[in-house]
């Protein structure tokens, strides 16, 4: 990182105060753009979350609808008695009540709705409404699995990679995933591609690990097509195309995947792939630090030391916001120490609080999402 000589003259905050301005005024014209390209894929996370499923919210968008649903589901339909489990799972159509749930999606499992066991293998899992109970987990995952239904093979095998209610066993991990894989089901691929990629389970083998990405990518997995561009922008597995890299990560980042939007933003800072475009670096570092990724807060302290970006009316504006992004990295766990000795220097004490309490306030705003900027980890079924 390149500072400033350093020397200690009081900031004009009333220009901290206008660049602050100018960030938040950034941050809302990218979320907004972005949300006008969101894929049609839902988001995928590292752990298991309750799917996103478009189904239910859709059928149960009415009171009328939802009557209907309740009607059918009262009088023995598995499929509309799934309906209930997520309807009072999400709030959707009833008030959210976890036991509701879970006593619905119970009467949908016994009469062999797989998606029901599914969910119920993931509230076990996650202790939603219950005791956490890995044991309980495992059995309803499994009597799924057993059945062909690839997102509960998914989550087994996450299960397995992840030693959740069972001994750690990569290699049974990998065979689940084979078989949800085998009917063409994306996350499954994309979290063997991840295997093969690591020799996890299987020995190493990155020509596989590309081939798995690049089915999971282009079924629209955000964590796949960034593995796949991660591949791309490292030549691991191919040769190396700062290109391709932009273009896979462009697609993840749209979706909301942190770590495109950070490692997008640095293609556009140095132009690999890219042409070079510092305000387009910056957009999409605040986008991706408006999720809580600590290299994207790096990323904006390094723009600001540098002094480009925003052009403040003080020139010492830039020194603070370094302080300000090298704080909100620090919040949240990377080490900055000698990077803020350095800004702090070029600060008066006065200037370090104001950034710092800007720093807070960010903070609090902003929670860390699991979503790193080298290859992703998992995904669950959906």
């Amino acid at each position: 990182m390149q500072v400033a000589s350093p020397g200690r003259t009081h900031l004009p905050w009333c220009a901290f105060e206008i660049l602050t301005a100018t960030l938040l005024f950034l941050t809302t014209s990218a979320s907004l753009a972005a949300a006008q390209n969101i894929g049609s894929s839902s988001q995928l996370f590292l752990l298991l979350p309750g799917p996103a499923l478009d189904e239910p919210a859709r059928v149960l968008s009415t009171p009328q609808q939802a009557a209907k649903i309740m009607a059918r589901a009262e009088a023995g339909s598995p499929h509309d008695q799934f309906l209930m489990g997520y309807a009072f799972l999400k709030g959707v159509g009833e008030p959210q009540d976890l036991g509701e749930a879970r006593r619905w999606y119970e009467r949908a499992a016994d009469h062999g709705d797989e998606a029901a066991s599914t969910e119920l293998g993931r509230i076990y899992l996650e202790g939603l409404g219950v005791q956490k109970d890995y044991d309980k987990a495992l059995e309803w995952f499994r009597r799924a699995a057993a059945d062909g239904y690839a997102p509960a093979q998914t989550d087994l095998g996450l299960a397995y990679f992840q030693g959740l209610g069972t001994a750690r066993d990569e290699a049974a991990a990998v065979r689940w995933w084979q078989k949800a894989s085998d009917q063409g089901y994306a996350p499954a691929e994309s979290n063997l591609g991840l295997a093969y990629l690591n020799g996890t389970g299987v020995p190493r083998n990155l020509s596989a690990a590309v081939r798995w990405f690049r089915k999971a990518a282009d079924a629209g997995v955000s964590t796949a097509q960034f593995n796949l561009a991660s591949c791309y922008e490292l030549g691991q597995g191919l040769t190396q195309d700062f290109a391709q890299a932009a273009k896979w990560y462009r697609s993840a980042a749209r979706q909301g995947h942190n770590g495109a939007q950070n490692n997008l933003g640095s293609l556009y800072q140095s132009g690999h792939g890219v042409p070079r475009d510092t305000m387009e670096a910056l957009r999409l570092y605040l986008l991706a630090a408006g999720k809580g990724n600590s290299k994207a807060a790096l990323n904006l302290a390094g723009v600001f030391a540098n002094g480009q970006g925003v052009k403040p009316d003080h020139a010492l504006a830039y020194h603070a916001l370094a302080y300000m992004w090298l704080q909100v990295a620090s919040e949240w766990g990377e080490d900055v120490h000698d990077a803020l000795r350095i800004e702090a220097d070029a600060l008066s004490d006065s200037d370090m609080g104001s950034a710092h309490q800007q720093a807070l306030k960010w903070i609090a705003q902003h929670q860390p999402d699991p979503v790193s900027t080298s290859f992703a980890q998992l995904v669950p079924g959906n």
